[in-house]
């Protein structure tokens, strides 16, 4: 049972035994929020009813159609990034397929914003089978491996005690979020995966032989249309584990989310246990070699990789494994991020429970300057997965009738050769090559002269690749550059988004920037966003770092001439105030006169006639 401190703020959890009636045990999280509950519903509906921008929208809130569950949401821009708030969301009632969100501020008993996310055309394709509620807790032994599992209620499948040829691995692998980011809102939800979290496993856990290998693999998903669904969600977490004694951790997000552009990041928790849960060292590559890790950090995922690409190597003796994060992403925008920390029972041990957003908490709370050679080492891995709308997609709902689903694989692999203990572990390390299925994966016992191995192709990070957007007419520009998604242009977008209003900004942009024409102020907000801010946005003041920044790169200047052109023919309503307002003060046309004469006199004779008393006995007036 989950309970909202409202006096002391965070999250009360207790866990109850109905059997006899007690309380087994109780915790409080302050940093965290509650995730989606349907207990939480009443609440927010009677907040969301006092407030007329719902009537007005709705009606009876209480009797619309709601599109998901109650979602624990957050906004970057305003007091829910701290707040405890509720995302309600409902079929727009004018039948564009649009949602239309309710942020209820749960702490301060109001409606923090109102404002609507896009809709898409249904897909051709055969809806999957009906989807049951149900997983399957158990233990696989094969190629070596022997590993057990069951469902958490928020963190996911949790794999415990895996061994391979009898030597500990780790004793915990488990998601404890997936935390949801839409720019354009901007802000998004605390997603949870497990039998009581906001997406839910369905249709078993499912064990495959893979030939040279095995993996176990669970859905989550939400029970609703999918994939004809708007705003849905649907997860696949994989493990696999390999006969030469690698391991997979896999995250898939198939779609379609609430909103483009989106971005997703998971927050894996691994307890390693290589050869027992102490004397653990790491190693993470530093200016050209590799460098142990004396107390607790956090490293970037792709920015610092050796050049066979691995972002880490942990041990424990001569047992050695290398952290290869596969790049997936694409363009080459990979990103991520870990965090190496020293194993506490209070951090992640139990329940983990979500923290604030757009902070990488939990764990980044947690990180001090606790040593860590030689202790038990608990990993966070957070892969970073960034939407993209246009060719190719990327995490997006489209193209129809095919799916983009995206995915982060981080690979686990042993190291075979020999490794001294010393100081020239460093050195050697970076020439090691990774073991080929049906090798030995123990090291054998150290030689009196090191192994040199040929040193591998250097791979080196990769880079990202500006692929061009598609379209000619300004209309496909805007929707394929994502212009829409955060802007209303006339017709086109949506209003309430993080972008300003451009409906007036073919009047406005002369205004912006003294001595700088309206074209060249427009260009310049293209190609260089962050050159300056437009001064209001739709929610409060404009953010920086919200506007993609490689449209210089990717449209051409053709496409670019072209947007420029169309923004200067939006003067919108602005364009008949900045004339009125400018306009000097000028005698009335003769028509006007009559026409004002004229109504007064009519006026005057009215009241004349309601104050004559007529005669009651049938005379004329």
């Amino acid at each position: 049972v989950s309970f909202y401190d409202y006096s002391g703020g965070g999250t009360v959890d207790a866990i109850v035994n109905l059997d006899t009636d007690q309380v087994v045990e109780s915790t409080v999280h302050r940093d965290a929020r509650p995730g989606a509950s349907l207990q939480v519903v009443p609440r927010a509906l009677a907040i969301a009813a006092a407030d007329p921008r719902i009537t007005e929208v709705l009606g009876d809130v209480r009797k619309a159609e709601p599109v998901m569950g109650p979602m624990s949401g957050w906004l970057m821009d305003d007091d829910c990034r701290e707040d405890w708030c509720v995302d309600l969301t409902f079929a727009a009632p004018d039948g564009s397929g649009r949602t239309f969100h309710v942020f209820v501020n749960m702490e301060r008993e109001e409606v923090a914003r109102v404002f609507y996310s896009r809709s898409r055309p249904e897909r051709v394709y055969e809806q999957p089978a009906a989807q049951v509620r149900t997983w399957d807790d158990g233990c696989h032994e094969q190629y070596g491996w022997n590993v057990c599992w069951e469902m958490t209620a928020h963190d996911g499948v949790e794999f415990r005690d895996a061994t391979y040829n009898g030597d500990s691995i780790f004793s915990s692998v488990k998601i404890g979020q997936v935390e949801v980011f839409y720019p354009s809102w901007p802000g998004g939800y605390r997603d949870e995966v497990g039998f009581a979290a906001s997406v839910e496993p369905a249709d078993g856990t499912d064990v495959t032989d893979l030939g040279d290998g095995f993996e176990v693999r669970q859905l989550f998903t939400e029970f609703l249309t999918w994939p004809n669904c708007v705003c849905c969600y649907r997860y696949e977490q994989i493990l696999r584990f390999y006969a030469d004694g690698t391991l997979d951790l896999h995250f898939i997000s198939h779609g379609p989310g609430c909103d483009d552009p989106m971005i997703y990041r998971t927050f894996w928790r691994i307890d390693l246990d290589l050869d027992g849960p102490e004397n653990e060292e790491l190693l993470v590559w530093e200016d050209g070699q590799w460098v142990e890790a004396e107390t607790e950090m956090s490293l970037p995922l792709f920015e610092s990789l050796s050049p066979e690409g691995e972002v880490l190597i942990t041990g424990a003796g001569q047992f050695r494994y290398r952290w290869l994060p596969l790049p997936t992403d694409p363009l080459g925008d990979d990103d991520g991020q870990m965090f190496l920390l020293r194993w506490n029972e209070d951090q992640g041990e139990g329940e983990i429970v979500a923290g604030p957003p757009d902070s990488f908490w939990p764990p980044g709370q947690w990180l001090s300057d606790e040593s860590l050679p030689g202790e038990n080492i608990v990993i966070w891995y957070i892969p970073i997965l960034n939407g993209k709308k246009g060719d190719p997609w990327w995490c997006a709902p489209e193209p129809a009738p095919d799916f983009s689903p995206c995915d982060a694989e981080m690979r686990i692999e042993p190291i075979v050769e020999a490794v001294p203990t010393t100081t020239a572990t460093v050195e050697l390390l970076d020439t090691l090559e990774p073991s080929t299925p049906g090798t030995p994966t123990r090291a054998v016992e150290p030689t009196a002269s090191p192994i040199t191995t040929p040193s591998a192709e250097l791979t080196g990070a990769p880079t990202s690749t500006p692929l061009p957007i598609a379209g000619d007419t300004p209309e496909e520009i805007a929707r394929i550059s994502g212009c829409d998604n955060c802007h209303l242009i006339g017709d086109i977008g949506e209003a309430g988004k993080v972008g300003p209003d451009l409906s007036s900004i073919g009047v406005l942009a002369s205004q912006r920037v003294p001595g700088q024409s309206a074209s060249d102020y427009l260009r310049t907000s293209i190609v260089d966003p962050e050159a300056y801010l437009a001064p209001d946005c739709p929610n409060g003041p404009c953010l920086e770092g919200i506007m993609p920044g490689d449209y210089a790169n990717r449209l051409t200047a053709g496409q670019i001439d072209t947007l420029v052109d169309f923004l200067l023919e939006q003067k919108g309503p602005t364009t008949v105030e900045t004339e009125l307002d400018q306009a000097p003060p000028s005698a009335l046309s003769p028509v006007a006169v009559v026409v004002i004469l004229a109504v007064g006199l009519l006026v005057i004779g009215i009241i004349v006639l309601v104050f004559i008393r007529l005669p009651s006995n049938g005379g004329k007036s």
